[in-house]
C-alpha cells in the first residue's frame, strides 16, 4: 500500500516534524543550529514561507509553518536536502541525517494556531531541556513574549493577535498562556481530526475541498525559480540576464550550473521547463544536472 499523498494548497498551515535517522542528534554543535536557522530564513525569503514557531531539540525539530504555494513537500525535500549535504561535510559523515518521511499535519489556523505555537514551544520543557522556554535559546519563544523587538525568523503577530491589547500586552498574556500548562507539558497533546489535522471534526470537513480537488502538480510558480536564480545571481555578483543567456565563459557556466540544480532540486521542475527557463535543450539541462550530482543514474523527471 502506497504512502497518502499530502494535502497540499496556497495557505496551508503545518506542524512538521524532522527526525534524525534512527534517532541519532541532528546537532552535534551550536554552529550546527544556527546553520539550520540560517537555511529555515533562507527557505522562508525563497518560498514565502511563514514561520509560526520552531524548536530544535537533540534529536528531533518541530516546525509550525504555512505555505504560499502547495509545495510543502518540495520546500521539505529542498531543505532536508541542504542540511545534510552540510552536516556531513561539517563532520565528514556520509549518507541519511534525518529519519525518512518527516511528518507533518495540518493545522487549523483558525481555531488551534496559539494551541499548536504553545505545544511547539514547550517542546523542550517535554524533552527536559531547559524548564523555562522562553529561556531557551534554540526555539521561537522569545520571540513571542519579549516585546521589545521582534525576530525577522518568526512570524508572531498571527499568535498574539489572539490575545487581546497592544504587543507588550500580548506578550504578557502569552508567557501566562504558556505558565499555565508547563507543570503539565509531559502530558501536553493535540488533537488532531482523522489523523490529519490538528482541530476538531469541523477542521476536518474544511479540508474536503481540497482533499478533493486534482492534485496539484509538481512545480512551483516560475516566481519561485526566479527568486532562486536572482539570488544566486546576487552572490555570485552576475547578472540573471547573463545566467539565463547564452554567455559561456567559465564563471558564468559555473554559476549557471548551479542555480539550474538548484531550481531542479528546490521546485522539482521538469527538464522541458527547465529548458524553456533557461533557454537550453533537454539534454543540456541534464547534463548539467548530472555533473552536480556526480552521476548518470538520476531520473531528471
Amino acid at each position: 500500500m502506497g504512502r497518502p499523498k499530502r494535502i497540499q494548497f496556497a495557505g496551508a498551515c503545518y506542524l512538521v516534524v524532522l527526525q534524525g535517522n534512527n534517532r541519532q542528534d541532528l546537532f552535534l554543535s551550536n554552529q550546527d543550529r544556527r546553520q539550520f536557522l540560517t537555511l529555515l530564513k533562507a527557505y522562508k525569503e525563497r518560498c514565502g514561507l511563514k514561520i509560526y514557531a520552531y524548536s530544535l531539540l537533540a534529536n528531533h525539530v518541530d516546525l509550525l509553518i504555512e505555505t504560499a504555494h502547495p509545495n510543502l513537500s518540495v520546500v521539505m525535500q529542498g531543505f532536508n536536502t541542504q542540511y545534510t549535504k552540510y552536516f556531513n561535510a561539517a563532520h565528514n559523515t556520509v549518507g541519511h541525517v534525518f529519519q525518512g518521511r518527516y511528518k507533518a499535519w495540518l493545522v487549523d489556523k483558525e481555531t488551534h494556531l496559539a494551541e499548536t505555537s504553545r505545544f511547539v514551544h514547550l517542546a523542550c520543557v517535554r524533552d527536559a531541556l531547559k524548564d523555562k522556554p522562553w529561556r531557551y535559546q534554540w526555539s521561537s519563544c522569545a520571540a513571542y513574549v519579549e516585546a521589545e523587538h521582534k525576530e525577522p525568523l518568526v512570524d508572531s503577530d498571527a499568535v498574539l493577535r489572539k490575545f487581546a491589547g497592544p504587543r507588550l500586552k500580548q506578550s504578557v498574556r502569552y508567557l501566562q498562556y504558556i505558565k499555565d500548562r508547563m507543570k503539565s507539558a509531559g502530558d501536553e497533546t493535540l488533537p488532531i481530526a482523522g489523523g490529519l489535522i490538528v482541530g476538531g471534526e469541523a477542521s476536518l470537513a474544511k479540508l474536503s475541498a481540497h482533499r478533493d480537488a486534482p492534485a496539484q502538480t509538481r512545480a512551483v510558480p516560475v516566481e519561485a525559480a526566479r527568486r532562486i536564480i536572482a539570488e544566486v545571481a546576487s552572490r555570485h555578483g552576475i547578472t540573471e540576464e547573463k545566467i539565463l543567456g547564452r554567455v559561456q565563459w567559465r564563471e558564468v557556466s559555473a554559476v549557471r550550473r548551479e542555480a539550474v540544480h538548484r531550481v531542479w532540486k528546490e521546485t522539482r521542475m521538469g527538464v522541458s521547463e527547465l529548458a524553456r527557463l533557461f533557454q537550453r535543450t533537454p539534454s543540456a539541462i541534464s547534463q548539467l544536472i548530472r555533473a552536480v550530482e556526480g552521476g548518470p543514474k538520476y531520473s531528471m523527471n
